[in-house]
């Protein structure tokens, strides 16, 4: 799971700004993408837990949320958000290039939130990700549009039908996409 680029750790409280939570409310948009109560989630790229801690209560006490990162720095923040919160049903995660650092077949729902974009190698992340949903889990990746202007490079986003490639290629079937504002779109897939 080699990363193109990471955020730099000192930034990592943008991903907590205001803005940013009003422009993607956590708990409504992880409901849009089809997370439910009882689901085992593994939340990629997990960064400062803006979908990770929402998701816990959204998946209640039967679920689990598993926050998955690269990052040294974001798991000693996940960490102490989880220790302040009391979040008992949150596991953190520190991954690598070569696995996410959860057993095969954990989860029952992956999401990643504008983070294949920064993989070098996004068939091998995800590869990785299938191995660890169990069977017939689902998977929701939310990417930059190729036409909005904010956000990654255009050459380093990734299109509908690219992502639709990637999938097929990765072993996901029941591939779609919608659009979800006007900067992001979702894929959705099941293992």
């Amino acid at each position: 799971m080699t990363v193109a680029h990471r955020i730099d750790p000192r930034h990592l409280g943008r991903l907590d700004s205001p803005l940013r939570k009003l422009l993607l409310p956590p708990a409504p948009l992880l409901a849009r993408l089809g997370l439910r109560e009882g689901d085992v989630l593994l939340d990629v790229g997990a960064g400062s837990g803006h979908f990770s801690f929402p998701a816990a209560e959204l998946v209640g006490e039967k679920g689990r949320v598993h926050a998955i990162d690269i990052e040294p720095k974001a798991i000693e923040l996940l960490s102490e958000k989880r220790d302040r919160r009391g979040a008992a049903n949150v596991d953190i995660h520190l991954s690598s290039d070569s696995a996410l650092g959860v057993p095969e077949a954990t989860g029952s729902f992956a999401l990643l939130f504008t983070v294949l974009h920064e993989a070098e190698d996004k068939k091998g992340l995800l590869l990785l990700i299938r191995r660890a949903l169990s069977r017939g889990g689902r998977i929701a990746i939310v990417e930059f549009r190729k036409a909005f202007v904010p956000g990654p490079p255009p050459s380093e986003r990734i299109s509908e039908d690219e992502m639709r490639g990637l999938l097929e290629a990765s072993g996901f079937s029941g591939i779609r996409s919608e659009k979800l504002n006007f900067a992001l779109y979702a894929s959705f897939a099941t293992a």
